[in-house]
């Protein structure tokens, strides 16, 4: 690496409610951080913050300057109103069925939206005094738009009818004033779980089109169905360099990001001058055998109740390319990834509160106390306190 300082990229994985794990991860950080600098916020470390899936909100979130701490808040006592238990979600199941459809996605979606609203309501909420679960009026009115965030934040999403991967940019002006919540409701449509989300922003439609991809329309709906960001990156890091690096060529049209002296420009960033801090949602131990390999069929591979197996080692391996790939790329010290292999298999999409609570104590007692990680932790916290 050079004698100038970093530029720093947040990535934040994928993974469902084992985003629990990034937001425990980067609590630990933070808390590093302020022994120093006790009222700055996380965002300030950061030039670039990336997010796919979970980490959409995860990325979000802290690029508004929600500490992680209320992330981690988030995700434990709010994770029940995105994934409810299924006696809940019952009626709403039989009711889609009998609306004529041979199959529904587990969850219809409306606590995720309902959720994400408010996390990225334009006024600042405060979480203390939500009721549990949300109720439509505490729904904000006026929502946060993507151009708001005050760092460079980049998403990933996919859209199934013209198979291409999108990757929303707030620095890309026809991006700029969709709003955040729609953007996190895009990467985070895990297909079986959620509805895709139909992206009808008139900016993004038109920008879309004149990228030669089709819009398609279904009775008064024309849009575009996204689902989960994974499919794209479930590791949005290489994204975020390639991002980066583009910019030394084909630098933001916007000037709101060349004059914003919360994300100072730099015309060049070279390669060995990156720092990336890649936050994984933890790695499941659940071993597919011979036998398993070899006779599970649709039922066994997309089993909800086992965590939808198939979206699982699909996550893994992309991120495993991703990181792979990087690593051919970039010095070691260059990369900190943070990715903890979990004691058991928590399923990332079932909200059961003493799994919650289970998670959370083996990443705070087991992994952030491990003196190898720790010491990653303060590397890292040092590369970026160096900033200032």
């Amino acid at each position: 690496m050079s004698n100038t300082k970093p530029y720093s990229i947040l990535a934040c994985d994928g993974g469902g409610l084992r985003g629990l794990v990034s937001a425990i991860i980067l609590e630990r950080l933070e808390q590093k951080l302020r022994q120093k600098f006790p009222n700055r916020q996380l965002r300030d470390y950061f030039d670039l913050i990336a997010g796919t899936s979970a980490g959409s909100l995860t990325a979000c979130a802290v690029a508004r300057g929600i500490s992680a701490t209320q992330i981690k808040r988030l995700y434990l006592e709010r994770g029940i109103e995105i994934f409810p238990p299924f006696n809940n979600v019952f009626r709403s199941f039989v009711n889609r069925l009998v609306g004529g459809f041979a199959t529904q996605p587990i969850y219809d979606g409306i606590g995720l939206r309902q959720v994400l609203q408010t996390v990225f309501g334009q006024e600042n909420i405060n979480f203390e005094n939500l009721p549990k679960p949300l109720k439509p009026e505490n729904i904000p009115s006026k929502f946060l738009l993507f151009q708001d965030l005050p760092k460079p934040v980049l998403i990933t999403a996919y859209d199934i009818y013209n198979r291409q991967a999108v990757v929303f940019k707030n620095t890309k002006v026809a991006h700029e004033k969709v709003p955040v919540w729609e953007i996190c409701r895009s990467s985070a449509a895990v297909p079986v779980a959620f509805p895709a989300h139909i992206m009808t922003h008139p900016d993004f439609l038109k920008d879309w089109q004149e990228e030669g991809y089709q819009i398609p329309a279904t009775g008064n709906t024309r849009g575009i169905p996204l689902v989960d960001g994974g499919f794209v990156a479930s590791n949005p890091s290489l994204c975020a360099i390639a991002e980066r690096l583009r910019w030394n060529r084909n630098p933001p049209t916007n000037p709101k990001w060349r004059q914003n002296p919360a994300s100072p420009w730099r015309d060049t960033v070279d390669i060995q001058d990156i720092v990336v801090a890649s936050i994984g949602t933890g790695q499941n131990v659940k071993q597919i055998g011979i036998v398993q390999a070899q006779t599970w069929g649709a039922g066994e591979w997309i089993n909800p109740l086992d965590g939808i197996p198939i979206l699982d080692v699909f996550s893994d391996g992309s991120s495993d390319g991703i990181i792979y790939t990087i690593n051919q790329l970039m010095s070691a010290e260059q990369q900190v990834r943070f990715q903890p292999i979990l004691s058991k298999n928590y399923a990332a999409f079932n909200a059961n509160q003493k799994l919650l609570v289970e998670m959370q104590q083996e990443i705070e007692r087991s992994f952030l106390m491990n003196k190898k990680e720790d010491e990653k932790l303060n590397k890292l916290a040092a590369v970026l306190l160096a900033r200032f």
